[in-house]
């Protein structure tokens, strides 16, 4: 996958309503709880067999940030 459909699905996936890219603050979107976090460890474990874990999700702050904590090797 590359970055962009990645972002296209993480926007889809996370029912986010206003666009994304690769310097959008994740924290900061009005959508962003608990359950989003869910979803994202959901569709990133799904997506790249990658798991996510706590420290993970408090590191990620930007979406080039989980782009860079799954992994610039499994983007296209």
């Amino acid at each position: 996958m590359d970055k962009k459909s990645f972002i296209l699905k993480l926007q889809n996936d996370l029912e986010l309503e206003t666009e994304i890219n690769e310097t959008s603050i994740l924290k900061d979107l009005d959508e962003w709880d608990s359950m989003t976090e869910m979803v994202l460890i959901g569709l990133v474990n799904e997506e790249f067999s990658v798991r996510l874990n706590h420290d993970d999700i408090e590191k990620i702050s930007t979406v080039d940030s989980l782009i860079e904590i799954i992994g610039f090797d499994k983007f296209d």
